[in-house]
């Protein structure tokens, strides 16, 4: 048997002499720096902040064990558990252990593909505000920064699904919520990757802010519950077909333990997180490559004219089923631009894994991204090919195919269960803009760049879109 592997036994990148790795890591690619890092490194490495160490990990079979291991063996990183507890935030993305498993059934129930299927009329009318408000705009010529456009349509789908709030964001209409919103996101980012937890010394105009966003939220957030109660009393069909993920996360709750109005808030204020910017940066990396590929545009618009005809957006949530190929390139963009690349992990007691000795409470850093464009994993790995994921291709393509590398939605018992809502968004508003338009990129394709926030998002993403219909 070989000698275990210890952290002083690691490599490490080049640093500097007493703050160690943490300025390369305050990049807005600090992804990227992980990347860098492997290639120089390797597949397992140290790092330090100011003499705290970290290890880093892109070893795929390392990774997936430690996902699988969760929540028993490892938990997220105890800063964003935290931040988010300190901000009144208690649901299933920051819970761990048991208080997690009591958030994650009622909240996995909420969202289940039976419900999301019921949901998906809100995705439909967004979806054909969206399209109507880019052929205005195509009309214009103007190139549109896709990113930001679909950020607002996720918001619109996020805040109604989540308690039937209906924003118009897509239309530029200002709303109190929708700005308290874009002040907390960005600063529970802020707030995780802080080496020196200021805000609890002095408070700045920000913090001050962010604390009266967050009790306007929480009060008009309690308010909507307390609606909800009153409509599942006054119609108890709701109980069976609820008309958004509140009502859904009540009905659950009254099979589950005690769950109090704040834990559901959490858990409401969960979705609003997690349903954002995930799904709004990944259909724009979509958009991304299909803007280089105007034969795939067509081949998607192909299907789309098959599976729901004249209509501009699937009709049901059974047209989405058969986009096959609209799911293959959503699969690809996945595999090649993940917007969660990295993920934090903290050690709950002392372990060993591929013979490596892991300390209790040891953070490491999974960078899965790296993994994904290996040739060991996939035929041409750093080539945009939406075939490798349809069921008939055959070699060479299939040769190489690893699938279960890819982390997007995580691994384990901690799967994230807003999966069935972000393909059903991603698909239909894929499709649909493809159905509709013509686009090309609006800069050239190197000017657009990966930055990391709380996801991996792409600026400076400017697409001209040309409507079918006018030509």
């Amino acid at each position: 048997m070989s000698e275990i592997l210890k952290i002083k036994d690691l490599p490490s990148p080049k640093g500097q002499f007493i703050l160690g790795h943490l300025n390369d890591f305050k990049a807005d690619n600090k992804h990227q720096v992980l990347e860098d890092w492997v290639k120089e490194c390797g597949e397992l490495f140290k790092i330090h902040f100011v003499g705290k160490e970290f290890i880093v990990s892109a070893n795929h079979d390392m990774n997936n064990q430690i996902l699988k291991l969760r929540p028993e063996k490892f938990r997220r990183f105890y800063k964003l558990n935290e931040i988010m507890e300190e901000m009144g935030i208690v649901g299933v993305f920051n819970t761990e252990g048991e208080d997690w498993k009591r958030h994650r059934k009622p909240s996995s129930e909420a969202l289940n593909l039976r419900k999301v299927n019921g949901f998906y009329p809100i995705i439909a009318n967004k979806t054909e505000i969206l399209l109507e408000k880019w052929k205005s705009l195509a009309l214009k010529n103007q190139c549109i920064n896709v990113q930001q456009e679909l950020m607002k349509y996720t918001v619109d789908i996020t805040t109604t699904i989540a308690f039937g709030y209906n924003l118009d964001t897509i239309n530029d209409k200002s709303d109190s919520l929708q700005q308290h919103l874009e002040r907390i996101f960005p600063m529970i980012n802020e707030r995780i990757t802080a080496p020196i937890p200021i805000w609890r010394f002095y408070k700045r105009n920000k913090d001050k802010e962010l604390e009266s966003s967050l009790k306007t939220i929480e009060a008009l957030v309690l308010e909507f519950i307390q609606k909800a109660k009153d409509r599942l009393t006054t119609n108890p069909a709701l109980r069976e077909n609820p008309s958004n993920f509140l009502e859904a996360l009540l009905v659950e709750k009254e099979n589950a333990s005690h769950f109090s109005d704040k834990e559901i808030y959490g858990n409401v204020f969960t979705i609003l997180l997690a349903g954002e910017d995930t799904t709004s940066n990944s259909i724009s990396w979509v958009l991304y490559y299909l803007a280089q590929h105007p034969e795939m545009v067509n081949k998607i618009r192909e299907e789309a004219i098959a599976t729901f005809d004249n209509n501009s957006i699937p009709q049901n949530h059974q047209d989405l089923k058969k986009l096959k190929y609209t799911n293959a390139v959503i699969q690809e963009t996945l595999r090649l631009k993940p917007v969660t690349p990295n993920l934090y992990m903290q050690a709950n007691e002392e372990l060993i894994i591929n013979n490596f000795l892991i300390p209790k409470d040891t953070t490491i850093m999974l960078q899965n991204k790296v993994a994904h464009t290996q040739e060991k994993h996939f035929y041409k790995p750093n080539t945009f090919l939406p075939e490798r994921w349809l069921a008939s291709n055959k070699c060479p393509i299939s040769a190489n195919h690893s699938p279960e590398v890819i982390k997007t939605f995580g691994a384990g018992s901690r799967f994230c269960p807003g999966k069935n809502l972000a393909m059903h968004e991603m698909l239909t508003a894929i499709s649909s803009i493809c159905k509709e338009f013509d686009f090309t990129l609006g800069v050239h394709k190197n000017d657009v760049t990966e930055k990391f926030s709380f996801t991996m998002f792409p600026e400076n993403l400017l697409i001209k879109f040309s409507s079918i219909s006018s030509k």
